[in-house]
């Protein structure tokens, strides 16, 4: 994924955690979950742990080159 598309990924989830882009970043980059998970519903929070436990899908995610592969690779879990 370029970093054109990371940005727009980044926004578009910190918009819907109700975080800023880049306490989304800083959170990603540091591996810490539990600020991610904050401001998600109990489904989503599920949802998230299952995607992020899943090494086939996270290998695909890595792989993906725009958010929009993303949505498709994690509308077919």
């Amino acid at each position: 994924m370029n970093e054109m598309n990371y940005d727009k990924l980044i926004e578009a989830a910190s918009k819907k955690l109700g975080i800023s882009p880049q306490q989304l970043r800083r959170s990603l980059e540091s591996g810490d979950m539990k600020a991610l998970s904050q401001g998600l519903s109990k489904s989503d929070k599920d949802k998230l742990r299952a995607v992020l436990s899943n090494k086939e899908l996270m290998q695909k995610l890595k792989g993906a080159s725009s958010p929009e592969d993303i949505m498709k690779i994690i509308g077919r879990q």
